[in-house]
């Protein structure tokens, strides 16, 4: 990216993304050096910036301070612990910290008590159409850098195949430190417009 500024190919150190899937009928695109005004609510002035959150992987992340289940919180911004939220358009996850996974699916359990959260490693799935299951289950919140990004029940479960419907977010595996991550994939970036500034350093 720097390289293509500096041979004065575009103006600005900034990449943007339109991360979308087949059945949304859109067409996932990369811009560089700027930004599609038109993919924006509001246009270029409903634009959100937020500083880039330092953290030790050096990788592009806000500041995972809260979630909600409905107005429930899961994690309380300000009084518990902040973790990075990578951002991540290369990965399909939508991973959270282990002790704000197992809040949230105790929420999800009590609205659906044949949820099973044991049988596949990663997601929690249950075999009922993803229609009845998204009428039974809320919203689920993100507070990042002191915003709050939203996602609706259609927007975090998955039909499979199989019959089963799978919910996309899920506990974070990584060992170490970086358990207490939020990995903010695809699975989340598709449903919102990203912008990379690396000029001011800020997402």
């Amino acid at each position: 990216l720097w390289s293509l500024k500096d041979n004065g190919i575009i103006d600005r150190a900034m990449v943007s993304f339109s991360i979308t899937s087949k059945d949304m009928n859109e067409k996932p695109y990369a811009l560089f050096g700027g930004y599609n005004s038109s993919q924006i609510v509001g246009g270029a002035s409903g634009l959100k910036t937020f500083k880039n959150f330092q953290n030790w992987l050096g990788t592009w992340a806000l500041e995972g301070q809260g979630m909600y289940y409905g107005a429930k919180p899961m994690q309380q911004p300000g009084q518990d612990t902040s973790y990075p939220a990578i951002i991540d358009t290369g990965s399909s996850q939508l991973s959270i910290p282990p002790d704000v996974f197992e809040k949230i699916r105790a929420e999800w359990q009590t609205a659906l008590p044949d949820l099973d959260c044991k049988t596949d490693k990663t997601f929690c799935h249950i075999t009922k159409p993803c229609e009845e299951v998204a009428s039974k289950v809320k919203p689920v919140g993100f507070q990042m850098s002191d915003y709050v990004f939203e996602i609706n029940p259609e927007q975090y479960l998955y039909k499979s195949d199989e019959g089963k419907c799978y919910f996309v977010i899920h506990k974070c595996r990584l060992p170490g430190k970086n358990a207490n991550l939020f990995l903010i994939g695809d699975a989340f970036l598709r449903h919102f417009y990203s912008v990379y500034d690396f000029d001011k350093d800020q997402v």
